[in-house]
């Protein structure tokens, strides 16, 4: 098993509400709770040794169920936004390989802690041309969907989707960190003062109308599948065994975990390895993240 130590991260429409989670700042918007690429590498350590996810996934991938040149395949993160997102869509499986030469594209899912505000988000849209549309800096094409408390929203890549003002929610990427943005509220970044690069072209490159949302309600005790990965919401207590061929990632959503006598903060997450067997001594909320390698065979 192994701690993972998160990343915080401050965007344009972070707020407050993250110091719940762990940060130390008043406007995160993003913990990055498990990562393991060159941008975003969360240190992990366990009795014998320090180090970072993507070192130890270099130097011993077997131990995590991977194979030579694989990088851990999620990016596990809360998100809180005080602002609505921006509209953006990321890349899919064929254009990360052939345009990208990644081994995938990015799909996500989100678990809504708190709805937005409205208790809408933007995702999908049925219609193909829409350039347009975005010329006029008009998203009416985007559908919005009612969200919830504990609903889950799966994004399938090449969906066009933006969060939208209040959302707080669990996270869950493949690990292609690359988002194409439509369209972003003409907000000005404050290192540059310039309004933020969008990516119209490569976005409407991977736009399909024909994806769906796949939505769902998600309390305690819910199960999802995915091709991706699955998540399960549950109360972690006595014992845990990751019978997956790959590592699991186990967040923990509300309360204090207490494993194998460490204990592990909300919004905090742990590794457990193939195979391997935890004990818990205090129970808490936690969302099991088990990845799928589906991308070996594409």
């Amino acid at each position: 098993m192994y701690e993972v130590k998160p990343i915080f991260y401050c965007p344009l429409w972070g707020d407050h509400r993250l110091l719940e989670y762990g940060s130390n700042q008043k406007n995160t918007g993003i913990i990055y709770t498990v990562s393991g690429i060159d941008s975003i590498n969360c240190q992990i350590k366990n009795e014998n040794e320090c180090t970072t996810l993507k070192e130890k996934t270099d130097s011993n991938p077997e131990l995590f169920g991977l194979l030579s040149g694989e990088c851990f395949p999620v990016i596990i993160a809360f998100d809180s936004c005080k602002e609505s997102v921006s509209f953006q869509i990321h890349p899919t499986d064929e254009y990360a390989r052939e345009k990208l030469s990644l081994p995938y594209g990015k799909s996500e899912a989100w678990y809504f802690i708190e709805a937005p505000e409205q208790n809408w988000i933007y995702a999908q849209t049925k219609k193909e041309d829409i350039q347009k549309d975005i010329e006029n800096n008009s998203f009416d094409f985007v559908d919005k969907i009612d969200v919830k408390e504990n609903d889950l929203i799966y994004i399938r890549s090449g969906m066009v989707h933006a969060l939208t003002k209040g959302s707080l929610i669990y996270e869950i990427q493949q690990s292609t960190n690359i988002t194409y943005r439509l369209y972003d509220y003409d907000r000005i970044d404050p290192i540059t003062h310039k309004k933020r690069e969008l990516h119209i072209q490569q976005a409407l490159e991977n736009l399909n109308p024909s994806l769906k949302v796949d939505q769902k309600n998600f309390p305690v005790h819910s199960q999802g599948n995915y091709r991706e990965f699955s998540l399960v919401h549950t109360i972690l207590k006595d014992s845990y065994t990751n019978e997956s061929t790959i590592v699991c990632a186990i967040s923990v959503l509300k309360g204090t975990l207490i494993v194998n006598h460490i204990k592990i903060d909300q919004g905090k997450s742990i590794l457990v390895l193939p195979e391997e067997t935890i004990t818990i001594q205090q129970e808490a909320e936690v969302m099991i993240a088990i990845c799928h390698p589906y991308f070996r065979n594409i």
